[in-house]
Order: C-alpha cells, then structure tokens, then sequence
C-alpha cells in the first residue's frame, strides 16, 4: 500500500471513530444539545483537530444519517423478496417497521434529518443521502409496477403516487401518539398488532381483487 493510501485509509479510520461518539452523543441527547466541543471531548481531541475532518456539526450528524439510511435501504432490498410484486411490497413494509423498531435511534436521527431545519444543509454526505431516500421510493415502485404486471396489484393505479402515499403514512404509523395506543389496548390490541393491522390495510387497497 502506497504512503498515500495508507494516509487516506488512516484518516477514513479516525473520521469513523469521530462518527461512532458522536453517534453515542446524538443518540443520547439529540442534535440540539450537543456540542462540537462535547464531541472533541467524547472524541479525546481538541476541538481544531476535530475540524480538521469536520467543518461543523452538521456535517458529523450527516455522517450519522448516512449510517441510517444505508442500514434502511439494505433492509428494504432483502425485504423486497416474494412470490409477486404484492408479496415484495408487504416485505418492504414489515422491513420498514423492523428498522424503525430495532435501530430506533438511527430511525430518530433520519427523521429529524428530513425536518426543514436541514433544507438548505450542502455537505458532502448530503447527496449520498438524497440519494438513498430516492432508492426507496424507487424499490416501492418498482415492486407496485411488478404487481400491476402479475396482476397482484390493481392497474389503475399509479405506482410513484402509491409509493410516496405508503412511505408517508407509514410515518404516522410509526409515530402515534400515547393516548391512541392507550385507546388501541383498552380494546386489546398491542402496537404490533396495529403496525401489521396497518400493513393489512394498506396491502388490501392496492392488491387485485379477484
């Protein structure tokens, strides 16, 4: 390995164990109450060599919604698996709600991400991510367009439209409110039963009657 690489590798490794305290850090007290002084001291750095791989905050809770989405879209692709273009949909929808349950934390920071205090944010992991949450949408529909093709799923419907109708509302989902989850177990029903109760409803408006 060239002195070059091995340099470039060197700080790749430092960047990423920058990114997992800072993780810790945001994943304990949220975006707003860190600091980059409480990373460089997380870290075990000053804060100007901090900034030597990072301009500001921003960018290192960047490289932090990177991690999430890439886990999200990985998720996605191996729950996109099935028999037709319905079967893939419902997986994707379990694997949706498998990442917002079991990588919670990253789930939380994707979603403050989305939140239009990042608009404007142009740093260089921004794009990645953009992209990433493109690829979802993407995954969806393409499964929508094989399950109109099968016959799985109706075909007056358009897939773009129905994919950015689920990842919304999947949202919501995924964010009710104590007093209704109170109100769902007076009535016995857990919140699991509700996510795949959800998940029913939804697969039951776009499939095929026969």
């Amino acid at each position: 390995m060239s002195i070059k690489k091995l340099k470039e590798k060197e700080k790749e490794e430092r960047r990423n164990y920058i990114v997992d305290a800072a993780e810790r850090l945001f994943f304990d007290k949220s975006y707003d109450n860190v600091s980059m002084n409480d990373i460089a001291q997380e870290v075990g750095v000053n804060r100007a060599t901090l900034y030597l791989y990072f301009k500001n905050k921003e960018t290192v809770y960047s490289a932090v919604v990177l991690r999430a989405v890439k886990i999200r879209n990985k998720m996605f692709e191996e729950g996109a698996k099935g028999n037709n273009g319905l079967d893939k949909l419902r997986g994707i929808g379990r694997a949706y709600f498998k990442f917002c349950n079991d990588f919670h934390d990253y789930y939380k920071v994707f979603l403050y991400f989305n939140s239009q205090r990042f608009d404007e944010s142009d740093n260089e992991y921004v794009p990645e991510i953009r992209a990433f949450s493109c690829k979802t949408i993407q995954i969806m529909r393409e499964s929508i367009e094989e399950g109109i093709e099968d016959g799985s799923i109706r075909a007056d419907l358009n897939p773009l439209e129905v994919a950015i109708f689920l990842a919304t509302t999947s949202k919501q989902v995924v964010k009710v409110n104590q007093r209704h989850l109170k109100e769902l177990e007076s009535e016995g029903i857990t919140y699991g039963q509700y996510v795949e109760d959800s998940l029913d409803l939804w697969m039951h408006m776009v499939m095929k009657k026969a």
